[in-house]
């Protein structure tokens, strides 16, 4: 007789998730494409499956679900969100709405829903041939953004100030439909938050640093927001409509908003945590993990909370101005304030180019901005990152 009574949730999700749902102690379902051998070591239930063939997913959980129910199915990946609320439909357990899933993994399907419901979204037109891309960016008139229609992330963007600069952009990006829409002008900010039974509590606001394009990639974020507390909760009121319009009912989000003189405009909604250690900052500054969230919130439970271990935050993404080998130095770095993806040597590109973007990160957390800001520089500075030409 199965003696185990714990909770059981599906996941369609990778390396953080399998930590966190250990540390809750469900019994845990990772659906993979294969499951990694390290992460099937450590899960209860690896299910190797073609995620691609959601019959052929379905089929398989589906018999998992009839021998021990689920209470859940979730990810935390842009990819996986809608295969994810799909079976949660089917098996009739908690995730997030299929439809929402949905509109959210399609942009123009997105702006279309944001639209009807009263939320602003930046002037559009869809290109679902490619070719389409140049008439639009004429009519919408430049400069432009043009951005993959589908999935989310700074890589499948890219600011265009000329028509030259489009029909590069569709070849980048294509040949797959992508969606033209007049570029906003405004600071930016990164909205996060957390949505159960339809209810959405806005956890933190971060003023959001983006490079100077074509490539939109994000450089770095700043908590406290700078904006006034009417500001704020301007932002937040804005995201929380706009959730709703979206149906969101179990998730955590992470969404961005520009503030022009007109007031807020929606630029993108992902149906997840943030990205990078953005994560591990929010639970710094506001006591809450959105990755536990996540599972928690799937589970049918409480969102952790504990109190917050600093009152602000300064994170830069680092980055290079020109193609080539990178190279640092991490002696005598404080090593918790550093992530870093490459190894010295490799190759890296540009922060404008559409596959360059971030290679790591440098987050500092305190209380007194100019401490931090003097922090930041000195690790900067002794980090000493730098690109040497790449004579392969």
């Amino acid at each position: 007789m199965d003696t185990d009574t714990r909770p059981s949730v599906a996941c369609v999700s990778g390396r953080r998730v399998v930590d966190v749902l250990n540390e809750l102690g469900v019994r845990s379902v990772l659906l993979g494409d294969p499951t990694p051998l390290d992460l099937a070591c450590q899960v209860d239930v690896p299910l190797d499956t073609d995620l691609g063939d959601w019959q052929a997913a379905e089929a398989a959980l589906r018999w998992l679900h009839a021998a021990r129910p689920l209470e859940a199915v979730f990810s935390v990946y842009d990819a996986h969100l809608p295969l994810a609320s799909y079976l949660a439909a089917r098996l009739g357990v908690r995730g997030l709405d299929f439809q929402a899933a949905l509109t959210c993994h399609d942009k123009i399907r997105m702006r279309m829903a944001l639209e009807s419901g009263g939320v602003r979204v930046p002037d559009y037109l869809p290109a679902a041939d490619p070719a389409d891309a140049l008439p639009a960016a004429q009519r919408l008139g430049l400069p432009v953004v043009v951005k993959k229609a589908t999935g989310s992330g700074g890589r499948g963007s890219m600011l265009c100030r000329t028509l030259q600069e489009v029909a590069h952009a569709v070849d980048v990006l294509g040949p797959l439909a992508v969606i033209v829409e007049r570029a906003v002008e405004g600071p930016e900010y990164a909205v996060q938050s957390v949505t159960s039974h339809g209810k959405t509590e806005v956890v933190s606001i971060l003023a959001q640093h983006v490079g100077p394009g074509p490539r939109q990639a994000e450089t770095g974020y700043d908590f406290p927001s700078g904006l006034s507390p009417e500001g704020e909760d301007q932002l937040a009121a804005f995201v929380t409509e706009a959730l709703a319009v979206l149906g969101f009912d179990h998730s955590v989000s992470h969404t961005q908003v520009r503030l022009t003189g007109d007031g807020p405009v929606l630029i993108n909604v992902a149906a997840r945590p943030p990205g990078g250690q953005l994560w591990a900052a929010t639970e710094r500054v506001r006591g809450i993990d959105l990755t536990r969230a996540a599972a928690e919130i799937a589970l049918g439970r409480p969102v952790t909370r504990s109190a917050p271990s600093a009152t602000r935050v300064l994170y830069r993404c680092v980055t290079f101005d020109r193609p080539g080998r990178a190279w640092y130095d991490l002696d005598g770095i404080d090593s918790p304030a550093v992530t870093l993806d490459v190894d010295p040597g490799d190759s890296v590109r540009s922060v404008d180019d559409p596959e360059g973007g971030s290679y790591g990160r440098i987050v500092v957390y305190g209380d007194d901005p100019a401490e931090l800001e003097s922090r930041y520089r000195a690790i900067l500075t002794s980090l000493g990152p730098r690109v040497e030409p790449d004579n392969q």
